[in-house]
C-alpha cells in the first residue's frame, strides 16, 4: 500500500507544468474529410528523435501543448498517406488551419501497422478508448473491456457503473443473454477491434430501452487481398480452459468476405459459503440458522461462428449480409450443497445434502441484411431488417437427503425438471441521415416483434416412479411488439455543439400462463428526449450538459413464473407481473487539456428491476425474486485522466465518489416498504508500458477497487483486483505471443448480504477469478488488412437468459 501511495504521488506531481507555446491544426484527405489517428512527431531543430508527439482526434485535430520558444520539425505521418514535413520557429501560439494529406497508395501496400499506445476522449455523455494495435488487442475482448475505463466485469456481466448495459458491434445491438454475452465476448478477438465507445448518455437513435451502451468498433478494410488468422488462449484457474479460432478474410474492388470460428472447451468451479438465519413471527427472535457450503463444477464446449458479406453495388449503393451462431449442446452443472440446521441455541438440530445435475442445450441463430444508400455528400439511408431464433432445453434432477443430529438417517426427497424455451424476434428498420441548418438531421422508424414460448414440467420422484406435478409446472407464452421512430439534430458552430433529439415508442404485451392466465397486458405510449450542449472556450477547456430518458424491460426469463432448485427449500423464482423501468439522468462535465474530464450527475430510476433476496420465516424457504423496486438514485462525481506520462508509459484512471439509494417492497415482512443506501468510492488505473525501442515488448498493469455498492436488498463491500500482463511480437508483428495474470491476489470475490426488518441472510461466492493466461496469433496473407466482422443487431434480444 505504502508503494502505491508513493507512485501516484509521484505521477500526479508530474502533472504540474506550466503552459507556454501550443501548435494546432486540423488534417484531411484530398477530399476534405477528416483523418483520425494520424501520427504527429515534433522534432527540436536538427534534432533526430522527436522529443514529444501527439495523434489526431476523431474530426482530424490536434493540438501540442507546453512547448518553449525555439527552432522546431513537425512530421505528420499516416499509412496510405504522403508524409509531410514543417519547419517552425515557435515565439507564439501556431494554427497550421487544415492539413491536406495526399494519398500515396504503394506506400499502403507495403506498409507494416507499429503498435500504438490506446487513447481516452471524453465528451458529454460519452467516452471513446482507442485500442486499435495496442497491447490491449491480444487476448480477447471481455479481457479488453474489463480495462475499459468505466467499464466493470462483475461477476461475468459487464455494466457501466453497476448500471444495465446494452452491447453493440459497428452500431449494432448484441442478442444474447448475459451470460451468453460473456461467451461470446471471450470468443471475440481482440485484435479486430478499433475503438470502444461507453456511453453513458446515448442518443435517441438508440433505442429507448439502451440506457447505457458499449459500442465495440472493430477495425476497417485498408486494401484488396486475403488474410487468416489463427490464435489460441490457455487459461489455468482450478481448472484449464481453452479458446481455439480462425478467421478468414477475402476483398476487392465490391465484395467483402469475412468469416470466423471459434471453440470454447471450458471447466469452471464456483464454491459458495451462506446462511440464512430465520427468526419467529415477532421478527426479532432467532428461530434458526442454516448454514451452507455449496460447490459447482460446470463443463462446457461453446461453437461460435460469424459470416459477413458487404457488396458495393455501386459508388453510392451496398448490401450487408450477416450470419452468426452460437451453440453450446451438452452444458452440465454439477452441484453439491451440504447444509447444517442450528436451533436458537445454536445447536446442531439436523442437517441435508443435496446433489442435482443440469444439462442443458442452447442454440441461438441470428441473420440480418442491410440496404445503404448514399443520398449525396452527407446523408444516407439504410435499410435493414434482422431475425433471431433461440431454443434451449434443460434438465435437472436433484436428490436430498436429511439426517438428524446424531447422523441417523431422517428421510429422501427427490424431483426432475424439464424445461424449454423458444424465441423468436424479427425487426425492421429504416434510418435516414442528412445535412440540415448546417447540422446533421437524423430521423428514422423500427418495428420488432418478440414471440417466446417457455414450459416447465415438475416431477415428483416417488419409489423410482416419476409423477408430473401440476402445481409446480406451467407454460408461459409472451408476445411483445414494439413501434418506435425518432428524430436528431446535431450541430456544431464557433465554440458550440449541441444535440437534441427525442424516441416515441408504442409497445403492445401481452402474456398468458398455462396455469394462472392472463398474467401480464400491457400496452403503453412513451416520449424518450435527450439533449446535450458543449461549449469549449479554448484548447484547453470544455464543459457540457447532457440529459436522457431511458427505459429497461424485463428479461425474458424473468417473466416466466418458474423454479430453478438449488434445493426444494432454496430457489430462483420468475416474475409475470414486472413492468419496465424508466430512468432520468443528468449530468455536467467539465474538460481540461483533453486529459483531464470531471463529472457530477443525478440519476432517477422509477420501478427499477433488480433481484430480491427473500427469505420465509413461517416456512424456512429462501428464494431469488425478480422484481420492481419503488424507486433507486444516485449521485456521482467522476473524475478521469488519460494521458502519456513519457515515451514508454500510458496511463488512464476513473474514480467515483457516489451516493446509492433506493426503495422496495418488503415482500416477507410486516413493513410494507424498506430503503437501502450507502456512500462509496471506485477507482480503476490502467497502466501500459513499452519495453523495447520498437514496442515488440509490452506490459499492462491494471487495477480496481470498489468500497460499496447496493443492488435492490443486497449489500456489497470491499471488491479489489490487480491484474499484469506480457506482450511480444514476432515476424514484422504477424505473430504474438501474451503471458499474463488475473486478479494476483484471488481478491475479486465479494460476500453479499440482504438484511434488514426479519431479513438476515448472506452469501461468499468464489468464482475462478485467479488466472494464469497464455495466449499467441499468427497472421498470414495481407497483414495490413482489416476485418468488416460484424454481428446482427437488434434490440430486444439481449433480453434473452
Amino acid at each position: 500500500m505504502a508503494r502505491a501511495l508513493i507512485f501516484f504521488l509521484f505521477l500526479f506531481g508530474q502533472l504540474s507544468v506550466a503552459q507556454k507555446f501550443s501548435i494546432k491544426g486540423k488534417i484531411v484527405d484530398d477530399k476534405n474529410a477528416p483523418l483520425s489517428f494520424v501520427n504527429i512527431l515534433l522534432f527540436e531543430d536538427s534534432a533526430q528523435e522527436p522529443f514529444t508527439g501527439t495523434a489526431s482526434e476523431e474530426e482530424g485535430i490536434f493540438a501540442i501543448h507546453d512547448l518553449s520558444e525555439g527552432q522546431y520539425q513537425l512530421e505528420i505521418s499516416t499509412i496510405g498517406f504522403k508524409k509531410q514535413l514543417f519547419s517552425l520557429t515557435l515565439n507564439k501560439n501556431i494554427d497550421l488551419s487544415t492539413i491536406v494529406l495526399e494519398p500515396s497508395p504503394e506506400e499502403l501496400e507495403e506498409a507494416l501497422v507499429t503498435a500504438k499506445r490506446p487513447t481516452v476522449k471524453k465528451t458529454a455523455g460519452m467516452l471513446v478508448f482507442t485500442v486499435e494495435n495496442s497491447s490491449l488487442s491480444n487476448g480477447n475482448t471481455l479481457d479488453l473491456l474489463s480495462k475499459t475505463p468505466g467499464v466493470l466485469v462483475l461477476g461475468g456481466k459487464v455494466t457501466i457503473k453497476n448500471r444495465p448495459t446494452t452491447i453493440y458491434i459497428n452500431g449494432r445491438r448484441v442478442y444474447l443473454s448475459a451470460s451468453e454475452t460473456t461467451t461470446f465476448l471471450q470468443n471475440l478477438d481482440a485484435s479486430l477491434i478499433k475503438q470502444v465507445e461507453v456511453m453513458t448518455n446515448p442518443s435517441s437513435q438508440f433505442d429507448a430501452e439502451s440506457g447505457t451502451v458499449l459500442n465495440i468498433i472493430t477495425a476497417k478494410t485498408l486494401t484488396p487481398g486475403y488474410k487468416g488468422t489463427v490464435s489460441g488462449t490457455y487459461e489455468q484457474a482450478i481448472f484449464p480452459k481453452y479458446n481455439m479460432g480462425t478467421a478468414h478474410f477475402f476483398k476487392n474492388n465490391w465484395l467483402h468476405l469475412y468469416g470466423s470460428y471459434n471453440m470454447t472447451p471450458r471447466k469452471e468451479n464456483k464454491d459458495q459459503d451462506s446462511y440464512i438465519r430465520f427468526f419467529e413471527t415477532d421478527g426479532t427472535t432467532p428461530a434458526a440458522l442454516w448454514k451452507s457450503n455449496f460447490n459447482r463444477i460446470t463443463k462446457s464446449l461453446g461453437h461460435q461462428g460469424n459470416l459477413v458479406a458487404d457488396l458495393d453495388l455501386d459508388p453510392k449503393n451496398s448490401l450487408n449480409v450477416t450470419a452468426n451462431f452460437f451453440t453450446s449442446p451438452g452444458e452440465e452443472y454439477n452441484n453439491r450443497q451440504n447444509t447444517s440446521i442450528l436451533n436458537a441455541q445454536m445447536q446442531l438440530d439436523s442437517s441435508f445434502v443435496t446433489q442435482s445435475k443440469v444439462t442443458s442445450d442452447m442454440t441461438n441463430v441470428s441473420i440480418g441484411s442491410e440496404y445503404k444508400a448514399k443520398l449525396n455528400k452527407e446523408g444516407e439511408l439504410v435499410i435493414g431488417g434482422n431475425f433471431i431464433g433461440y431454443g434451449k432445453d434443460q434438465y435437472q434432477a436433484l436428490e436430498s437427503n436429511y439426517f438428524l443430529g446424531n447422523g441417523d438417517f431422517l428421510k429422501s426427497i427427490q424431483f426432475e425438471t424439464n424445461s424449454h424455451q423458444d424465441t423468436q424476434i424479427w425487426s425492421g428498420y429504416l434510418d435516414l441521415s442528412m445535412s440540415l441548418l448546417q447540422g446533421t438531421f437524423e430521423t428514422g422508424v423500427k418495428y420488432s416483434n418478440i414471440d417466446t414460448k417457455t414450459g416447465l414440467d415438475f416431477f415428483d420422484i416417488q419409489n423410482g416412479a416419476a409423477q408430473i406435478n401440476t402445481a409446480l409446472s406451467d407454460s408461459f407464452d409472451y408476445k411483445e411488439d414494439i413501434y418506435a421512430a425518432y428524430a436528431n439534430f446535431s450541430k456544431e458552430f464557433k465554440k458550440w455543439n449541441f444535440n437534441l433529439g427525442t424516441r416515441m415508442e408504442y409497445t403492445d404485451v401481452n402474456g398468458v400462463s398455462g396455469s394462472l392466465g392472463n398474467v401480464n397486458s400491457q400496452n403503453y405510449f412513451k416520449l424518450f428526449p435527450s439533449a446535450s450542449l458543449e461549449y469549449t472556450w479554448n484548447l484547453n477547456n470544455g464543459m457540457g450538459l447532457s440529459y436522457v430518458r431511458k427505459i429497461e424491460r424485463p428479461r425474458y426469463q424473468s417473466l416466466n413464473p418458474f423454479r430453478y432448485f438449488l434445493n426444494e427449500n432454496n430457489f430462483n423464482e420468475g416474475n409475470p407481473n414486472l413492468i419496465p423501468a424508466i430512468e432520468d439522468k443528468i449530468s455536467l462535465s467539465y474538460t481540461y487539456k483533453n486529459a483531464w474530464v470531471f463529472e457530477i450527475y443525478y440519476q432517477t430510476i422509477e420501478n427499477s428491476l433488480e433481484i430480491l433476496n427473500l427469505q420465509d420465516n413461517e416456512y424456512f424457504t429462501f428464494r431469488q425474486l425478480d422484481a420492481n423496486l419503488i424507486d433507486f438514485f444516485q449521485f456521482s462525481f467522476d473524475a478521469v485522466y488519460s494521458a502519456s506520462i513519457n515515451d514508454w508509459w500510458f496511463a488512464s484512471y476513473v474514480t467515483s465518489t457516489y451516493y446509492l439509494e433506493n426503495e422496495f417492497f418488503a415482500v416477507e415482512s410486516p413493513q410494507e416498504r424498506y430503503s437501502n443506501h450507502t456512500a462509496g468510492f471506485f477507482a480503476q488505473a490502467y497502466n501500459q508500458f513499452t519495453l523495447s525501442e520498437k514496442g515488440s515488448i509490452t506490459a499492462d498493469l491494471s487495477a480496481r477497487y470498489i468500497s460499496n455498492l447496493i443492488s435492490g436488498s443486497l449489500d456489497y463491500k470491499n471488491i479489489f483486483d490487480l491484474s499484469f500482463s506480457f506482450r511480444k511480437t514476432f515476424w514484422n508483428k504477424t505473430a504474438s505471443v501474451f503471458v499474463g495474470m488475473d486478479d494476483i491476489f484471488n481478491t475479486n470475490n465479494v460476500a453479499v448480504t440482504s438484511r434488514y426488518l426479519n431479513q438476515d441472510n448472506a452469501y461468499f461466492a468464489r468464482i475462478e477469478t485467479q488466472k494464469f493466461r497464455l495466449g499467441f496469433q499468427y497472421q498470414f496473407g495481407n497483414a495490413s488488412l482489416r476485418e468488416n466482422k460484424k454481428t446482427i443487431s437488434t434490440k430486444e434480444g439481449d433480453r434473452l437468459e
